[in-house]
């Protein structure tokens, strides 16, 4: 399961009875509020293939055709249209969105189904704003130097991590503004870990049991790397552009990854390369700091550095990340605004 966050773009129409005996019951649920933003996911296969699922939506329409006696306050219990209320509600929650995913794929489908554009269940890709699958970690924990080679860091034996503030987060559509100074930017593109269950000194056994699943990360530092800020900066954080859930990725040590800036490849590897492979960073975390649903591990990522790059970024570059069965995160590149 492709879980996003997103903004719609467009409002859709207003549903009514007319739009089949399926739907009947729909016009007296709430309008789809324009701009908010919502838990989805991606549909994978049929006619609407990559379109926007909004979960919360489509489990309070599925109700209503069964004729529920209030089927938004259902919904709200059952499947939060907010992702970080959701992450809080594992494994109910996600057993609850596949089901509603399962409907939805059969219902779009049928010949009489319902209308579940109208109905603001299912949302076109291109009128949607995709945000940061979480939208407010409560932590980003980060693991600096995880990959091997990996210079004069390789023969550690403890893994050196940092924490950024959760205002550093932004999603998969976001831009990077430059700073107007001279200082150098960093960037390093990797696996980040969402979690989905409380890990409290959890084993390396049972740490991948506490997360919810993979994102594409794209790490930006500014100025020195010994400045506590530096990976802090509003926005420089960038995570998406789907939460892909634990199940569908099986072993997180075996994924392919690589960083490209303007389509030419910088870093490629795979995550076998890991000094500290996922489960033991997520035990490693929990033994000095409790991890809480919707907190933010970044594995480390392959660094691309001033020291990397043949010049620095300037405006109208494309950042890119791919990591295997997630997906790809690019951010553009502009110049720093006037003023600043």
């Amino acid at each position: 399961m492709q879980l996003v966050s997103f903004e719609r773009a467009v409002r859709p129409p207003r549903p009514s009875a007319s739009i089949g005996a399926a739907g009947l019951g729909f016009e007296a649920l709430e309008g789809v509020t324009q701009g908010a933003r919502r838990l989805g996911a991606l549909l994978g296969a049929g006619t609407r293939a990559g379109s926007i699922v909004d979960l919360n939506r489509a489990l309070a329409v599925k109700l209503a055709a069964q004729d529920a006696g209030a089927p938004e306050a259902e919904a709200n219990s059952l499947l939060p249209a907010d992702a970080l209320a959701f992450s809080r509600r594992l494994p109910d929650a996600e057993r609850a969105a596949r089901d509603v995913i399962r409907w939805v794929e059969s219902a779009v489908e049928r010949y009489d189904g319902p209308d579940l554009i109208a109905a603001g269940v299912v949302t076109p890709r291109r009128h949607v704003r995709l945000a940061a699958p979480v939208p407010r970690p409560g932590k980003i924990v980060g693991v600096a130097c995880n990959y091997a080679p990996a210079g004069p860091h390789e023969a550690l034996e403890e893994p050196v991590f940092f924490l950024e503030a959760p205002s550093a987060l932004g999603g998969p559509e976001d831009e990077l503004r430059l700073p107007a100074s001279a200082e150098p930017v960093g960037f390093e593109g990797g696996l980040a870990v969402v979690i989905g269950r409380t890990a409290h000194a959890v084993s390396r056994d049972d740490a991948l049991g506490c997360v919810a699943g993979y994102c594409v990360a794209l790490d930006f530092r500014f100025g020195d790397a010994s400045d506590p800020l530096a990976r802090s900066r509003d926005g420089s954080t960038l995570v998406g552009p789907a939460l892909v859930t634990r199940d569908e990725i099986g072993d997180p040590q075996d994924l392919g990854l690589r960083v490209l800036l303007s389509r030419r490849p910088l870093q490629t590897a795979r995550t076998a390369a890991m000094l500290f492979p996922v489960a033991e960073l997520v035990a490693r975390v929990s033994a000095r700091v409790t991890l809480e649903p919707g907190d933010l591990l970044l594995t480390g990522g392959l660094p691309c550095g001033p020291a990397r790059l043949t010049r620095p970024l300037r405006d109208g570059d494309v950042v890119e990340v791919e990591i295997e069965r997630i997906g790809k995160l690019a951010t553009y590149v502009r110049a720093a605004a006037s003023g600043t």
